[in-house]
């Protein structure tokens, strides 16, 4: 196989202090070594200092950008100066800002560009900020959608959405979960877990830990000693912190806060079912690693969840706290149900979401949008 190299763009820092288990950094790793050539990685510095890090095969670029224009224009140029004139290669986005800084480039002029889109960001909903902010994101979806040379969506219903938009290879390629590690506790955790309930994710509006908290208060009168614990941190941690405190359920409520992602089995396989009642989704990994540890997972009742839970969890409005007091309670009081559930879901991970076969097809996406002959990638 002829290498390949790839730059990809990304519109959000990476960790401060990358590790060799980073969530970025794995499968960066990961499909560099399945291409054979560099693999370039941009993305604003965020806390961290500006500059080059280099992990093996990957070479991250930490740029230090005031504002969201001042990252498009210092973007274009690293693309450019990373960009050889010969060789194979192609550009990667992972948000529509990043496809933005691509498509500005010169680089783009003779590399073809693979576009993730992933989320409601084609039409997004008031979760997403102001007006004015909704429409520069789905116009920045659209041009990005419609320029690309292929675009990689994480959902059919994306898949259906992209396909209206674009005469380009649309290809639907789901998360990964490494099953190895995202397992049941063995031996199996004790029958009175630390917690009864755990939800992960960054606290953000979109998320609606308020909806499920508001749950957790009517779960805590039929079970006075359930605790949820919230794994993940946000501009929305105040907020949050003052609906428990407003409902009196600080000692039923654990804030964990950003923990390095090794640790995260370790919390999930220590509660008795994931929750995650998000307002909107692409595919969450947070949910697909919840059941890979088989855990019965209780989502909203939106399109994305429907994709990844379809008979293996269960489904309630992003709004319906009685419907949420009621699923929590159904599993939270049969055992024997919530162990069936939890079996379902990790048996739905083994199937369609395993690591490296996940990450076989992603390379070979990557091959074919060099190439450009799409036609297997496409029909699997």
């Amino acid at each position: 196989m002829n290498a390949c190299s790839v730059v990809v763009v990304g519109a959000h820092p990476w960790s401060s202090e990358v590790t060799t288990d980073d969530l970025n950094l794995r499968p960066a790793r990961a499909l560099a070594e399945r291409l054979g050539g560099r693999y370039d990685v941009i993305v604003p510095s965020g806390g961290a200092p500006s500059g080059q890090a280099t992990f093996g095969p990957v070479r991250l670029h930490r740029l230090q950008s005031p504002n969201r224009l001042a990252f498009l224009i210092t973007a274009r140029r690293k693309i450019d100066e990373l960009v050889a004139p010969g060789g194979r290669s192609v550009l990667m986005s992972s948000e529509p800002l990043a496809a933005v800084a691509i498509e500005m480039s010169k680089a783009r002029r003779r590399r073809p560009h693979l576009v993730h889109i992933q989320g409601e960001v084609l039409s997004p909903g008031p979760e997403y900020g102001s007006r004015f902010k909704r429409s520069s994101l789905s116009l920045a979806a659209r041009m990005a959608v419609r320029r690309a040379s292929a675009v990689r969506v994480v959902s059919r219903k994306l898949e259906r959405e992209v396909q209206a938009l674009t005469s380009s290879p649309v290809v639907f390629l789901g998360s990964r979960v490494d099953t190895s590690r995202f397992q049941p506790a063995t031996p199996p955790a004790p029958q009175t877990p630390l917690v009864e309930g755990v939800m992960v994710g960054s606290l953000l509006d979109v998320k609606n830990h308020d909806t499920a908290i508001r749950a957790w208060a009517r779960v805590v009168e039929e079970l006075p000693h359930a605790k949820l614990r919230i794994i993940g941190d946000g501009p929305r941690r105040s907020h949050v912190e003052a609906l428990v405190d407003s409902l009196f359920l600080r000692e039923h409520v654990e804030f964990v806060g950003t923990v390095s992602h090794d640790r995260v089995p370790g919390l999930l396989t220590s509660a008795r079912c994931f929750i995650h009642p998000s307002w909107s989704e692409g595919q969450p990994r947070a949910v697909l690693e919840g059941m890979a540890c088989g855990l019965p997972v209780i989502c909203s009742d939106i399109s994305a969840h429907r994709e990844m839970v379809p008979d293996v969890g269960r489904l309630v409005p992003p709004d319906d706290v009685e419907g949420w007091t009621a699923a929590l309670l159904e599993v939270l009081r049969d055992p024997s149900r919530s162990a069936d559930m939890g079996g379902r879901a990790r048996s739905h991970i083994m199937k369609s979401y395993q690591f490296e076969a996940n990450l076989d097809r992603y390379a070979e996406l990557i091959l074919a949008v060099a190439t450009g002959e799409y036609r297997e990638v496409v029909r699997t």
